[in-house]
């Protein structure tokens, strides 16, 4: 498990920022090394007790509660990360256009959020229409319900600013070339970069979980955000026992979750 929400029972003398009895949130599932250079995962989220570093882990505002916080983390570090580091946001001018390709599941469901937030002036996102008005709730602009269209096909050439893939389909980085204006950005979390790169636009592709180790500062950036209103899960499709993890799973893996799913560890 990587995300967590819970309350600190314990710090170590060098420990600065957290005291005991904070209510914190974290993304614990950072991608690390042993001395010797063998890669290894840290993991230990799904337990009654959780061991991070400091660097990982943030306060969370008082308007989420544990269950919602526990959702948040992953995909906020990872939408925050793929806007913020990789396509220039927060956005400087008023007629910024973001795309975000899968917009019901957990990192579309925040990079909606994030996207408005960080000042889009229009987001359009994918999703099927019986998840659309969800993702207006959100904040999306158009919905394009993917069982009915193609983005590539609906989107004029030159009018997207951003594409967001959280989705993976093949071939969506050459399409979204065509479509992504000069100076803009493709940022896939799940895909593979084009083989063909549009003059003018940048490419990337990222994992989180290799950038997990030292969150603490966008942890508090968020906080301030879902403390403001503007980034919540507000649909959680299920809450599990610990003991029913393997179900979780099996839930998660069909691919129509809309939100995410919790497990609850008390």
């Amino acid at each position: 498990g990587s995300d967590v929400s819970g309350e600190v029972i314990a710090v170590e003398s060098g420990c600065q920022r957290l005291r005991r009895g904070d209510r914190v949130w974290g993304d614990i599932g950072a991608n690390a090394f042993f001395p010797n250079g063998t890669q290894t995962k840290e993991l230990g989220a799904y337990g009654t007790y959780a061991v991070a570093l400091e660097t990982q882990l943030g306060v969370f505002p008082e308007t989420l509660g544990y269950v919602e916080a526990g959702t948040l983390p992953k995909v906020s570090l990872t939408s925050y990360k793929a806007l913020v580091w990789y396509a220039g946001a927060p956005w400087k001018t008023d007629d910024t256009v973001v795309l975000v390709l899968g917009g019901s599941g957990g990192t579309g469901t925040v990079g909606i959020q994030l996207a408005k937030a960080f000042g889009a002036s229009k987001v359009i996102t994918t999703t099927s229409e019986a998840n659309a008005a969800y993702c207006r709730s959100l904040g999306a602009d158009e919905v394009i319900d993917y069982h009915v269209a193609n983005w590539w096909d609906v989107l004029q050439p030159d009018s997207v600013d951003v594409v967001y893939d959280t989705v993976g389909q093949r071939g969506t980085a050459d399409r979204a070339m065509k479509i992504i204006r000069t100076n803009g950005s493709f940022v896939t979390i799940a895909g593979s970069l084009s083989n063909h790169p549009k003059p003018g636009v940048h490419q990337h592709f990222f994992i989180n979980s290799d950038t997990n180790l030292d969150n603490y500062g966008l942890l508090d950036d968020l906080s301030e955000l879902a403390q403001g209103g503007r980034l919540r899960m507000p649909s959680i499709n299920g809450t599990y026992a610990l003991s029913d993890v393997a179900e979780a799973f099996q839930q998660s893996a069909g691919g129509h979750v809309v939100g995410k799913i919790a497990i609850r560890v008390d």
